[in-house]
């Protein structure tokens, strides 16, 4: 290790960090950089070196780019460099001191790395060579010599040092590459040779000279080969694999290179496998190293390139000039394609996919590239792929991509141009894996590898120039994510620039291409809302029109799988209307759009139809296109409403054959015609059917929601997710449906309430928090099976049952059990609350034990990384609230024995290796700590480190952990020191003395052993090689002795103790955890976590494997008596008739364990160590022979030395040598002393009771012991109501895609899964308590449902009874219990699930069709008010402008008549100056102006001359917000040219001069200028001055009167008169300071009114399938059947009501009308009266009206809907409503109404109106001529106010009416038949009759706003006249009458 302050000066170099150059230097460099020149010799620091390179560097690279001009020969920045260095290093090579010349060829050697022009130009400089060459002849040291050869190695590699290179160097370096002892130095001199043979063949190549291939490259090769075989260090070892990697280009080699698997393995090796390297130079020659590896890879597995076809045919032009000979000589046929493969094939053989995952770590892009090559060729072969995406090769090309263009939150949009055109080749790799497999096989199952992919392969699709298999691939690939989820594929479309490069190749010739682009569209349509609406969209319809041109044409090609993905996006966007118009608009030649359907469904058909040759054979016809066809023609059916166009298409379709193509496909499906097979199976309201249901009221906070829609698309799973409902129940069918499940990331099956978990051995992102909050609060059959369901089961039980809970985790080691006890203890607690500090920290404690326990109660072994050695029952106690108050841990069996010895490839105990690698310097410091590696407990197993294991990172863990529990820093540093003694106890060796007796090898290590015992080291030394032996005499004490110890007694007491050390050290870490999680409050119930060690057989099982075996057996005995006892308790309870099942019961096996009468094995055991405890072997002995007397019990065996158990998971052989030792598990009387004797109290305390040795009582042995800890730990378990969790293990090598079927049906077998089955389905697969069987189900009967809505009154048994018979089950099938209701088979469940499934699907379809058409009717009313708003609107502003005009002549001017027109607008701009036309921007560049302009028009502007009379001239004027451009046009050469005359400031403007006639003469009277006052006729003067003041914000005086006085020059004023002369006919006449004019308009006159419009086209809506079609009809009315109320679900409480605004009353005193009350509920009413006749008309003369009025015909009766007070009516006529003039009605006289049933009383309360004869009419006065309002259903504010678009409020003298009210209400009817009638309101829904005497809505006040703001009184509304009503109240009664209707 570096010293800090070496280290501190490798941070920066300086000059004081290197030697001062020599005086020989006459150094040219800058005074700062001197020390560059002695900065690169061999014995600097790699870092000195590194940084002189990157200094270097710049400052070349700075010389360089101040030379700006490039391609001058010679190049001038080379000569500037030459200049620089050549005094450098020209003296150095040629000074006699070796040292010298080694600096000078050092830096020539570095320079060449940097600069190779300026260092080619001084190595040719005369002398430079042979100088050097001279020198290693007289002075040949072997640094001088590697430094001459690293220089030639650098000039090999270019071409103009190649030339200049002497034959005598070239000698030199080829006796130095054979000859010379340096590995070094005949690696580099091999190295340059190599490059100067590669380099001479290119440059033959480009001088056209023939290659010739000499033996010459197989020798080099075998040279480096021989040199990397050898070994050397880093450098030699670098130099071989970078000319291996220039001869790997070479076919002939690549073959020898891939057949030597020496090589191979030995090149794999170099690449390094742990991620973290050591810094410097060793760092940066392994990633040299790896590169050149890597090169090597990649070249042995590249192909030969593809041509394209022009590259091609110019190849073989190029072949057709050559000879045979040199054709020959170019190709080799080792780089054929089939040679390639075999070469890939061999180097997988080796390992190479190993090699990728290790060389990834290391941070080059060089080395990114190279994987990426080299995969990219690995995976052209299909048959690789699976090889590669099992050695994740998807990961790593993933890793390539990212580490190279992360993706950042800065700018997430330009995401395409981040990406490097250099990893093309890793991109076409990951799409080659993409398309071969799933997207979880590929990228696994988390989502964000997923959406990370598209940007890389969106990149490759749109790359200029990629290849066009590159695109194929790379939308092959988007395809097969887009196919996984609708998420992904809506990510996909939203990829910049994507859709249009998709677009772009449908139209590609390439038919693969356009068959890619065509798939990947279809599954984007589908998958991307975008995309649906970018095709089938209203918004562009032109867009959409062309789109679907392409896709149409596209179902027509000759390619089947390209016709398949255009038919399937066709039939996807004829589900959209607008999709289905544009269809039928399209071109109709040869009937386009039916015709390629029909061709689709039946091309038999036509070709038929269309003429041609019928015989010619038709090619299997796809079933996918009939489908496909069949969806289009009815979409296309159904989504057309308009029937002019129907009846078109359907012409269309008998024309094209389509309806033909139909009828055969009914006829080969039923065999007849029957024509309801055309139609659908569930009409909904959209397709026509009537719906009389009301809207459901909301239910209050205590019910239960209506069942969720969004069930019936779920993901659909795979396999069965509860194995109770398997079809065939066998182990085989087991094992099949759990590999089913495991291989699609599905780890969790249930067994009823029992969880299956198959490790899955990989990170399947399923434990994150969103996972853990979906099984919050929900029941079992809600969510798919997770442990965390298990723990909310558990959780939710104990609260809701007060019942202590406990879960059972069992399986085999390596299985998962702790870790699903790890996320059961997650999962509570994140969801047990608690807001209390102690709470918090009792949860941080509950989890803080599982680092810590892990630390010290797991190891390695062969079967797993992290295999528990104990078990533990950890017990969390909650209060009533249910939030943890503590915690209590129960530790059984600890296997001490794995602390002083495993077998071969396992490890001890996590904590050893934590210590010993991650411990402080302190603490190695305090406890003589070392490595692993040092210690014999720790390093015998031949096992010091773990793949996926850190122990430094865990150990800072455990460290944490221990904090969190809450032990102190001292009590941490006690721990650790019996760590340290243990360790140290390890290293105690024995020798033999030639007595036989022990002695210490090296007491060293004794001394130091009782140096951290405190302890005094003879006595360590005496306890350790001898005991002490007392004899005893007719109970009394006998002689005492000191016997000695052989070396294997000392070892087992050595041993001894330790284990006990370790053991009771456990003991006391689990205790004090205890005291830490001891309660803080009084607990009310418990939940345990059973997590211990599984069922074990090894080859040598001994008493812990039997200890084991033991409990795992206890706990499946009460797994089975549970089990079935609750199972049979249950049947019992219910009165359900069943057969019960046989079954092992394993309690036989547990008396066999554990019965003292007849005696057990323990009991055997006991008995043999009381009666030989002094020899092992003799108690061994004893033993063998009283298991002799177990041989009656069939399940066990005794054979010799072993004997035999039959558990319930398999048979087991135990040896009995040493477990009678084991049992008694006790230190000898000698330890116990020692440690007693020992002045630590740490230790002292972890044995705190000795046995007393004249006590009778036989101590507790280890078998005792465990078997009292199963009692305890099983009478715990019955108390507590349990859950389980059954763990297997896929396979023994942990691999995540390793499926070992018989290892698996043997846990199934031993597991008692299949028993498990049976016993759960001996009566009845399934079961439910009535309640949730009625929640779940309800929805299949119709006396149960409507609507979604629960509706039986009877009780939840009742409902469940009929609901099972409403569905059709066979009685047999179903039984009901007391509470419960069973089903037998899980087919039966099936179908009842099919059936709900159907259910959403349809109801979701029906949603779907009803919001459609909503959104249609919504749309074009809101067009329709945008359209009247836009229309009222346009002309405001220019209105109030023109008004404003007026208001500044006030009444002086005569005025043009065309100023007064209706339609006049002040424009402004009437130029065009802002809208930039050709003339604007001519004026505009003529002002100079920038900003926009108020006003700009021509005008003629009087220009006085010398001595003539002044005349008008034309100008253009523009007025801008600063002052008033006048511009004068002048021609020159033809051109017409705009120069600015004159710019007037407006500030500079006092008045404006006008005459009071209508002339058009005004002067702009301003500041005294040598111009003068400009005087100009202007037509639109009245504009102008009102804009001129409006700038001016009125600062300028309007002068009008007879005369206009100016200022014609500085000094000089003039006066211009106005006179009236008749005889002028048009505008006015300026003649000699006078202006004649004719009258005009009067003064006063204003703008005239606006002419009456031509009655604009309104189209009521009243076709839409939200409305009905109202009306009178020769019929009977039906009384329609009401719809049955909602009722609470069972078991929930009774829903809210909620008001209603129908019953809401006005407040009181507001002097509003009260509505009636409601009739009585459940009376049975009297005999009806006569029902109220609705007024009916009579037509007395013929009508014909427009849009919006109702056609009549003399004589036609119509109902009257409502009167307006204008004179108009609406009348309703065969269910059409219209305007109609009421001077054109009659009354006719009310006829008796008929008598029907009374209806069934309402839902709930409705407000009804007292029968009377007529209903209540009310009249509405509006203005007539203004525009129509189309009113529709759901447009009212929120708030119930006045609508959003009308200002000011609405008169208080208002009532309700269904029509807005308006400001010309008080005015007289108009005249009988108004200009412009109102639109009809929105129509009633067919078959529903208008209630007779409906009240009015009040509009005010609002439900639920029963209470004013504090201090604001309520608003009221005082009752008026009748007829008016706000437009809040029309939408809402609107509203209204829709769901009344419904």
């Amino acid at each position: 290790m570096s010293s800090p302050d070496t280290t501190a000066q490798d941070d920066r170099i300086t000059p004081r960090t290197l030697l001062p150059p020599p005086a020989v230097f006459n150094t040219s460099l800058p005074d700062e950089l001197s020390y560059l020149i002695t900065a690169f010799l061999p014995s600097h620091p790699p870092a000195t070196r590194s940084k002189a390179f990157l200094t270097l560097s710049a400052f070349c690279q700075g010389t360089r780019n101040s030379f700006p001009v490039k391609g001058e020969l010679p190049d001038p920045a080379t000569v500037a460099l030459v200049k620089i260095f050549q005094p450098l290093i020209i003296p150095c090579v040629r000074d006699p001191e070796e040292s010298i010349v080694i600096t000078g060829v050092s830096f020539l050697t570095a320079l060449f790395q940097i600069d190779w022009e300026s260092a080619s130009s001084i190595f040719q400089l005369d002398g430079v060579l042979e100088t050097v060459m001279d020198g290693v002849d007289l002075a040949p040291s072997a640094q001088l010599v590697q430094s001459v050869v690293y220089l030639l190695a650098q000039a090999c590699g270019h071409k103009t040092c190649r030339a200049f290179l002497t034959t005598q160097s070239v000698k030199w370096l080829d006796l130095m590459s054979q000859v010379s002892e340096d590995l070094n130095i005949r690696a580099g001199a091999t190295n340059a040779l190599i490059k100067l043979l590669k380099g001479s063949t290119n440059d033959n190549a480009e001088s056209g000279v023939a290659d010739t291939v000499t033996g010459k490259e197989k020798v080099l090769a075998n040279a480096m080969k021989e040199i990397l075989v050898s070994g050397g260090d880093i450098t030699s070892i670098s130099d071989a694999v970078e000319g291996l990697a220039y001869l790997s280009t070479e076919p002939d080699l690549k073959d020898i290179l891939s057949r030597d698997t020496v090589l191979l393995r030995r090149l794999f090796s170099l690449i390094p496998h742990h991620p973290s390297h050591p810094p410097g130079d060793s760092s940066e020659r392994t990633s040299t190293v790896v590169f050149g590896v890597l090169v090597i890879i990649s070249n042995l597995c590249t192909y030969r390139p593809l041509l394209t076809e022009e590259q091609t045919q110019i190849e073989k032009l190029r072949q057709m000039t050559k000879n045979e000979s040199e054709q020959l000589s170019k190709i080799s046929s080792f780089d054929d394609n089939e040679s390639v493969k075999a070469r890939i094939r061999r180097l997988l053989d080796v390992g190479v996919l190993n090699v990728f995952p290790a060389a990834i770590r290391v941070e080059s892009p060089g080395i990114r590239t190279s994987i990426g090559k080299s995969l990219r060729s690995i995976v052209e072969d299909k048959e690789n792929r699976g090889k590669v995406l099992q050695n994740g090769g998807a990961k790593i090309l993933g890793q390539i991509i990212n580490k190279q263009a992360p993706i950042t939150a800065s700018n997430p949009s330009d995401r395409t141009s981040q990406i490097d055109s250099v990893y093309i080749d890793s991109i076409q790799a990951l799409a080659k894996l993409a398309i071969t497999s799933s997207p979880v096989q590929v990228f696994g199952p988390d989502a964000g590898a997923m959406y990370d992919a598209i940007r890389p392969f969106s990149f490759m699709l749109q790359l200029p120039s990629s290849t066009l298999l590159q695109q194929f691939e790379s939308m092959m690939a988007l395809t097969n994510l887009s196919s996984h989820n609708a998420e992904i594929a809506a990510r996909i479309a939203q990829a910049p620039n994507l859709m249009n490069k998709i677009e772009l190749l449908l139209l590609e010739e390439h038919i693969l291409v356009r068959r890619a682009a065509m798939e990947l569209l279809c599954n984007l349509i589908a998958g991307s809302d975008d995309v649906f609406e970018r095709y089938a969209g209203e918004t562009n319809i032109s867009n959409t029109k062309s789109k679907l041109q392409v896709i149409l044409a596209l179902c027509d090609v000759e390619d089947q799988p390209t016709r398949l993905a255009a038919s399937g996006a066709l039939a996807t966007l004829s589900t959209a209307p607008a999709a289905c118009r544009v269809l039928t608009s399209l071109p109709m030649d040869r009937r386009r759009a039916f015709l390629n359907i029909a061709r689709l469904i039946d091309p038999s058909v036509v070709r038929r139809e269309s003429g041609e040759d019928s015989e010619e054979e038709i090619e299997d016809h796809h079933p996918g296109f009939i489908h496909r066809g069949v969806v289009c023609a009815q979409n296309m059916f159904v989504n057309i409403k308009e029937q002019t166009l129907r009846k078109k298409l359907i012409k269309e379709a008998e024309d094209t054959g389509l309806t033909q193509a139909l009828v055969n496909i009914v006829k080969s499906q039923t065999g007849n015609t029957n024509e309801h097979t055309l139609l659908p199976a569930a009409p909904s309201k959209k397709a026509g059917k009537k719906a009389t249901s009301k809207k459901p009221a909301a239910g209050g906070q205590g019910k239960v929601a209506k069942a969720d829609w969004k069930e019936g698309f779920k993901k659909k799973q795979v396999g069965v997710s509860d194995m109770t409902l398997l079809t065939t129940i066998s182990n085989e069918s087991i094992n099949e449906n759990l590999q089913k499940r495991w291989t699609n990331a599905e780890i969790y099956t249930y067994i009823g309430a029992v969880l299956i978990s198959v490790n899955p051995f990989r990170d399947l992102g399923i434990y994150t928090e969103e996972t853990l909050q979906k099984y919050r609060g929900k029941n079992r059959l809600e969510v798919p099976p997770h442990v965390f369901s298990i723990a909310e089961s558990a959780y939710y039980n104990m609260n809701a049952y007060h019942e202590n809970q406990c879960v059972i985790i069992s399986g085999e080691s390596g299985a998962g059990k702790t870790e699903a006890a790890k996320r059961i203890m997650q999962y509570i607690a994140e969801v047990s609350g608690g807001q209390d500090s102690s709470i918090q920290e009792i949860k941080d404690m509950v989890l803080a034990t599982n680092p810590l326990l892990e630390s010290f109660g797991c190891a390695k072994t062969l079967r797993n990384n992290n295999s528990s050695r104990h078990g533990k029952y950890l017990e969390i106690m909650f209060n009533t609230q249910g939030e943890p108050v503590g915690a209590q841990i129960t530790n059984y069996l600890l296997e001490k024995g794995r602390v002083v010895g495993q077998i071969e490839n396992e490890r001890d105990f996590h904590i050893f290796y934590q210590f010993t690698k991650g411990a402080s310097d302190e603490q190695r410091e305090m406890f003589g700590l070392q490595g692993p590696e040092a210690y014999a407990y720790t390093s015998l197993s031949n096992c010091l480190d773990v793949s996926d294991i850190d122990d430094v990172k865990d150990y800072h863990d455990t460290i944490k952990a221990m904090g969190v529990i809450g032990l102190s820093q001292e009590e941490q540093t006690e721990i650790f020191r019996m760590l340290a003694i243990i360790l140290w106890l390890g290293n105690v060796q024995f020798e033999e003395m030639e007595d036989g007796n022990s002695r210490i090898a090296d007491t060293d290590v004794t001394d130091f052993v009782a140096y951290l015992m405190e302890a005094d080291s003879a006595l360590v030394q005496k306890v350790l090689t001898s005991k002490i032996m007392e004899t005893t005499r007719g109970g009394r004490r006998g002689s005492v002795y000191d016997v000695p110890l052989n070396p294997a007694q000392a070892s087992s007491g050595r041993d001894a103790l330790a284990k006990a050390i370790y053991n009771n050290l456990f003991e006391w870490i689990v205790s004090r955890i205890n005291v830490s999680m001891k309660p803080r409050a009084a607990s009310a119930h418990i939940i345990g976590i059973l997590d211990i060690f599984g069922f074990e057989i090894f080859d040598d099982n001994s008493f812990e494997q039997l200890c084991i075996n033991y409990v795992n057996e206890k706990l499946q005995q009460i797994f089975i008596e549970l089990t079935l006892k609750t199972e049979q308790e249950e049947y019992v309870r219910e009165e359900i008739k069943w057969t019960p099942i046989k079954y092992f019961n394993n309690k036989i096996v547990c008396d066999l364990i554990e019965e003292r009468r007849p005696p057990g094995i323990f009991a055997a055991l006991n008995d043999a160590c009381a009666t030989a405890h002094a020899d092992p072997s003799a108690a061994d002995s004893s033993f063998i022979q009283r298991t002799s007397m177990l041989s009656s019990n069939p399940h066990f065996e005794a054979r010799g030395s072993q004997f035999l158990v039959k558990h319930y998971a398999g048979d087991v052989m135990y040896n009995v040598a040493g477990m009678t030792d084991k049992n008694k598990d006790s230190l000898i009387k000698d330890l116990l002393d020692l440690i007693a004797g020992s002045g630590n109290q740490f230790l002292q305390t972890l044995f705190p009771d000795r046995p007393d040795p004249n006590s009778k009582k036989r101590p507790p042995t280890a078998g005792d012991r465990i078997k009292s800890s199963a009692s305890a730990l099983v009478d715990n378990l019955m108390k507590a109501r349990p859950s389980y969790i059954r763990t297997i293990k896929p396979n023994q090598n942990r691999s995540s895609s390793e499926y070992d079927v018989k290892a698996i049906l043997h846990q199934i077998k031993y597991l008692g899964l299949q028993e498990n089955i049976r016993v759960r389905r001996a009566g009845f697969a399934y079961r439910n308590t009535f309640e949730k069987m009625v929640e779940r189900f309800y929805l299949l009967s119709p006396k149960t449902s409507y609507a979604g809505e629960y509706i039986w009154h009877g009780d939840a048994k009742s409902g469940c009874e009929q609901m099972l018979k409403d569905t059709g089950i066979a009685k047999d099938e179903w039984q009901m219990g007391v509470t419960k209701a069973f089903i037998k088979n899980p087919e039966t469940l099936f179908a009842l699930e099919t059936m709900r499934d159907r259910y959403w699907h349809n109801m979701a379809a029906r949603i779907q069709r009803a919001f459609r058409n909503y959104m249609r009717y919504k749309h074009e009313c809101a067009r329709r008010i945008q359209r009247f708003w836009k229309n009222n609107k346009e002309g405001l502003a220019y209105a109030q402008v023109r008004e404003y005009g007026h208001q500044i002549l006030a009444g002086r001017k005569e005025r043009r008549r065309f100023s007064l027109l209706s339609y006049r607008r002040f424009m402004g701009d009437y130029l065009d100056v802002n809208g930039k036309s050709a003339l604007g921007e001519e004026l505009a560049r003529a002002c100079g102006i920038g900003e926009s302009a108020t006003f700009s028009g021509r005008i003629q502007l009087l220009v006085s001359k010398l001595g003539r009379s002044s005349k008008p001239s034309p100008r253009f004027l523009v007025v801008t917000h600063k002052a008033v451009h006048i511009i004068v046009t002048t021609s020159k050469e033809g051109h017409a040219i705009y120069t600015l005359e004159r710019k007037i400031p407006l500030v500079t403007i006092k008045s404006i001069g006008m005459s009071n006639l209508r002339d058009d003469w005004m002067t702009l009277n301003g500041a005294v200028t040598e111009e003068g006052d400009p005087i100009f006729s202007c037509y639109f003067k009245t504009e102008l001055a009102t804009h001129l003041l409006q700038l001016t914000q009125a600062s300028i005086v309007l002068l009008i009167g007879p005369t206009a006085e100016y200022a014609k020059k500085k000094d000089k004023k003039a006066q211009i008169k106005f006179i009236k002369d008749e005889s002028v006919t048009k505008n006015d006449i300026y003649k000699s300071h006078t202006v004649s004019v004719a009258s005009g308009e009067p003064p006063n006159s204003v703008s005239r009114p606006p002419a009456k419009r031509k009655p604009g086209i309104v189209r009521p809506i009243t076709s839409g399938k939200l409305l009905r079609a109202g009306g009178p009809s020769d019929k009977p009315k039906t009384i329609p059947k009401p719809k049955p109320a909602a009722r609470p679900l069972p078991g929930q409480s009774t829903p809210a009501i909620v008001p209603d605004i129908m019953a809401k009353s006005a407040p009181s005193g507001s002097g509003g009308r009260s509505p009636p009350p409601a009739p009585p509920r459940n009376v049975v009413p009297a005999p009806p009266p006569a029902l109220p006749e609705v007024p009916r008309y009579r037509a007395k003369f013929a009508f014909e009206g427009q849009e919006g009025e109702m056609s009549l015909q003399k004589d036609d009766v119509v109902e009257l809907v409502e009167k307006d007070d204008n004179g108009w009516w609406l009348v309703k006529k065969g269910g059409n409503e219209g305007w109609a003039p009421n001077n054109y009605l009659e009354i006719v006289p009310p006829k008796t109404a008929p008598v029907h049933a009374p209806p069934p009383p309402p839902a709930r309360p409705r407000p009804t109106s007292v029968a009377a004869p007529k209903p209540l009419l009310s009249s509405v006065s509006a203005d007539a001529s203004a525009k129509p309002v189309s009113v529709f259903p759901g447009m009212g504010s929120s708030d119930g106010s006045t609508a959003p678009w009308k200002k000011g409020s609405v008169s208080t003298n208002s009532a309700p009416s269904s029509r807005p009210s308006s400001s010309l209400g008080s005015k007289p009817p108009g005249p009988p038949v108004a200009a412009k009638p109102k639109p009809p309101p929105v129509a009633a829904k067919p078959g529903a009759p208008k209630p007779p005497g409906k009240p009015p809505i009040p509009s005010a006040p609002r439900p639920n706003a029963g209470a004013a703001p504090m201090g604001r009184p309520v608003p009221t509304k005082p009752v008026t006249a009748v007829g008016h009503m706000d437009l809040s109240a029309a939408l809402a009664k609107r509203a209204q009458r829709i769901a009344d209707n419904e």
